[in-house]
């Protein structure tokens, strides 16, 4: 299974996003976790304080954290595709209207969607990790009945 994980810069929420799922899912089989950003400026590193805090709480962080910008071919890689926003979800589909049927928020189980904590302050970058991991953590029951994992 291939996940893609996608916000507007790929720098900050699908990033953590990513760690995220990387951890949660290690002992699947045959999964794949990747991120990219709408309006990713490629290369772009994760900042100082995304990587503080995932280290904090015991992700591993790529060496290359480095942002993506999203392409087609990514989205015809990924089995599932998770943004943030539902804004995000209209403009994946716009662009690539052959991704329908796999593009759904990250908190669709909880009702939310995960705002950008760009500008805020440490509370909010925390703040903003632990809603990500409760919306991973609603995903896995549907992933769980992947055949791949």
């Amino acid at each position: 299974m291939n996940l893609l994980l996608i916000c507007r810069a790929n720098v900050f929420r699908s990033r953590i996003a990513e760690c995220v799922f990387r951890h949660v899912l290690s002992d699947a089989a045959n999964v794949s976790v990747l991120s990219a950003g709408l309006e990713a400026l490629s290369g772009v590193p994760v900042p100082p304080i995304v990587h503080n805090l995932l280290v904090a709480k015991g992700y591993a962080v790529p060496a290359d954290s480095s942002a993506m910008r999203l392409t087609m071919p990514m989205l015809h890689w990924a089995d599932l595709v998770l943004v943030m926003e539902m804004a995000q979800r209209g403009e994946v589909l716009r662009r690539y209207p052959f991704a329908t049927g796999k593009v759904w928020t990250l908190g669709h189980w909880l009702g939310r969607e995960i705002d950008d904590p760009v500008g805020g302050d440490q509370a909010l970058f925390e703040a903003s990790l632990a809603l990500i991991e409760r919306s991973a953590d609603s995903w896995l029951p549907t992933l769980n009945m992947h055949p791949a994992l």
